[in-house]
């Protein structure tokens, strides 16, 4: 048994969830994540191989892929003008790309700061006020909307040379891609921040075009077998729906405050994959009442 399982506290309701899987008697499935920190605990836990006959994939953006290195790489061109910062979260920091990392050209002398989110990102720009900062950033929208609070917070309060380049993804936009691709695909799992700033409505369509499941799901690794367990489940009975496994998590207050800051800040945008996809309106752009702080504008 993994070494982290072990020591896990909730191992026993896990494996309870565990059983309820092995019981539906499936031969083979394929559930798809959209969340880094999903992903991180499947991965770290080695909780695939509690369950062989499920294939768990990770989406777009979850790992280190193709469109991650080639965004990356503009970022890196930046870091190396003169008066430059940048400032970045430590998963990111040895991501290595055709020209490196950010941690190699800051051992070549580049300014590159760490950080935890925009905020530390601004209190930097605050302080060094003659240098163009720029803060780079991805995900999904649980990362895009601390960015779109951000962004607000430094227009309200008039930053200068402030810059935010970012690569956030529309989580419906790209599951709806992916259940386009193939009918390989028995469900969706996203994370509970991503669910909660989006809402339910986003995914409507999931279940009722493409037979596909969706389960929102919180983070602990009890938690996300049991929302692979909500998947299969609903696989087994032909009944796709979506889900919140966190059922008391859920308020449209909260959904709704989520969605008018990123309606604020964002407008969507065609994304392109590296293979030539375009997944429509996949990507979320910085609008125009706030280009004065768009990192792409200033890279392109």
């Amino acid at each position: 048994m993994n070494e982290l399982l072990k020591q896990y506290i909730n191992k026993d309701v896990l494996f309870h969830f565990v059983e309820l899987i092995h019981d539906l008697k499936i031969e083979k499935a394929t559930v798809t994540i959209f969340d880094f920190n999903l992903w991180d605990t499947l991965i770290n836990m080695e909780l695939n191989r509690l369950i062989p006959f499920v294939e768990l994939r990770p989406g777009v953006l979850v790992t280190h892929d193709a469109e991650k290195k080639k965004f990356i790489e503009k970022a890196l061109l930046f870091a190396k003008k003169e008066k430059s910062i940048v400032a970045v979260k430590k998963p990111m920091i040895n991501l290595e790309t055709t020209m490196g990392s950010f941690e190699h050209i800051k051992n070549d002398g580049a300014d590159i700061r760490i950080v935890d989110n925009i905020l530390d990102a601004m209190v930097i720009a605050s302080k060094k006020r003659r240098n163009n900062v720029m803060y780079v950033t991805d995900g999904y929208e649980d990362e895009a909307l601390i960015t779109a609070a951000g962004l607000a917070k430094a227009k309200t309060v008039g930053f200068r040379r402030f810059f935010v380049y970012q690569n956030h993804l529309n989580t419906a936009s790209l599951i709806k891609k992916e259940a386009e691709n193939g009918n390989d695909h028995h469900g969706f799992l996203i994370g509970l921040k991503t669910g909660l700033n989006t809402g339910m409505e986003a995914y409507a369509d999931i279940p009722l075009i493409y037979q596909k499941g969706v389960v929102i799901s919180g983070y602990e690794a009890m938690e996300i077998m049991q929302s692979i367990y909500l998947l299969l489940e609903q696989m087994t009975t032909k009944q796709p729906r979506i889900l919140f496994q966190r059922t008391k998590e859920v308020s449209e207050e909260v959904t709704q405050r989520a969605r008018w800051m990123m309606d604020e800040v964002f407008k969507p945008e065609d994304f392109a994959l590296s293979n030539g996809e375009i997944i429509s309106n996949g990507h979320y752009a910085i609008n125009e009442k706030y280009a004065a702080f768009d990192g792409c504008r200033l890279l392109n």
